[in-house]
């Protein structure tokens, strides 16, 4: 089976290792179809975790709950 790219992120938290699979959009730089690319802009990939998963994300870190932060 063949599966899109996605990144794997994992809590930074004492311990926990939460994890989440966030699936890579496919954009393009141009109207060409050659351009297209999997986006896997770091920023990008914070935002969904922040914003669908409800993690805590700053600094350079990535917690899954405010629990393993204050960790």
């Amino acid at each position: 089976m063949i599966h899109d790219a996605s990144v794997e992120a994992t809590c930074d938290g004492g311990g926990c290792r939460e994890s989440v699979c966030i699936p890579l959009e496919w954009v393009y730089r141009s109207q060409a179809p050659s351009s297209g690319f999997y986006d896997a802009d770091d920023a990008k990939i914070e935002e969904t975790l922040a914003d669908r998963h409800d993690w805590i994300v700053g600094d350079g870190k990535h917690f899954c709950s405010p629990e393993c932060k204050s960790r």
